[in-house]
């Protein structure tokens, strides 16, 4: 199974940031996938297998391979410093249980701090990632106290705070389900949806559906660009609601007004808007 993550288009972040400011103002921003790896690959070189902490992960395409360099180069322009505003703004939507028991998923955590704002309000949280390095960077930079331990069933490893609140696993999104965490009271899904291809996004809005209940908070961030184009993609409400199915409803909340760095270089970039998907 083909490990799955994203990457956004322009790593103004990278150690190699001189030779890509220098490409940019050459030839100007990128506007697809395509263009951008021709540029990123002719600096970076490629290989189609990467050893990685002890797992060999065979690359079914140059996204991955693009994804795991720009965490190996430092090169992570849609990270954050601070909590994103459509979370704290709306945050009452994931919490429909009593603190103790609430529970939030994040997909494609990366080494969101948004993270550790949810734990210290008194919520478990539960994120995957397909970049080891990501993880290990989200407990170190935040100075938490971890332990790291294998999971044979998600083919992969659990990042465990000691006091239990953050559980983050190093995994193939798809290989993670119902039977290794559930009982979710949120979800929060900044930049996870948008991430994917349309034939990847029908088996995430599967996997989806499996961990969420009627009563699960869903909050999603979603770029608003030219449709087709990505990642990340703009993925319209029409096809969250046909996919989660008959009773879901998508409502745009809010239009983000801090951008993050990768925002500033996607040619047909229009804005970021959080939505809340509700379930009947």
């Amino acid at each position: 199974m083909a490990l799955v993550c994203y990457i956004y288009i322009v790593p103004v972040r990278c150690l190699r940031k001189r030779f890509l400011l220098n490409s940019f103002r050459t030839h100007g921003p990128v506007t697809t996938w395509g263009e951008f790896m021709g540029r990123y690959i002719n600096l970076v070189g490629y290989r189609t297998e990467r050893k990685i902490s002890g797992y060999l992960l065979k690359m079914a395409s140059d996204q991955i391979q693009g994804w795991l360099n720009n965490w190996e180069s430092d090169c992570t322009p849609w990270h954050m410093s601070d909590v994103h505003e459509g979370l704290a703004n709306h945050y009452d939507i994931l919490v429909n249980k009593p603190a103790a028991k609430n529970k939030i998923f994040v997909p494609l955590c990366g080494k969101s701090v948004d993270i550790k704002w949810l734990a210290d309000r008194g919520n478990e949280v539960v994120g995957v990632e397909a970049a080891e390095m990501g993880l290990v960077e989200f407990f170190t930079e935040q100075n938490i106290e971890y332990s790291v331990e294998e999971v044979p069933s998600v083919k992969g490893k659990l990042f465990r705070s000691r006091d239990n609140k953050i559980r983050l696993y190093f995994c193939d999104i798809f290989d993670f389900s119902a039977d290794i965490e559930s009982g979710f009271s949120g979800v929060w899904d900044r930049g996870s949806m948008e991430a994917l291809e349309f034939d990847d996004r029908k088996r995430y809005f599967k996997l989806m559906k499996s961990l969420i209940s009627p009563d699960t908070g869903y909050l999603s961030e979603i770029v608003e660009r030219d449709l087709g184009k990505g990642p990340p993609y703009c993925v319209t409400a029409d096809e969250i609601e046909a996919s989660f199915g008959s009773g879901c409803k998508v409502t745009k909340l809010m239009t983000v007004t801090k951008l993050p760095e990768y925002a500033f270089h996607i040619s047909d970039f229009i804005g970021l808007n959080v939505f809340s998907i509700t379930f009947h």
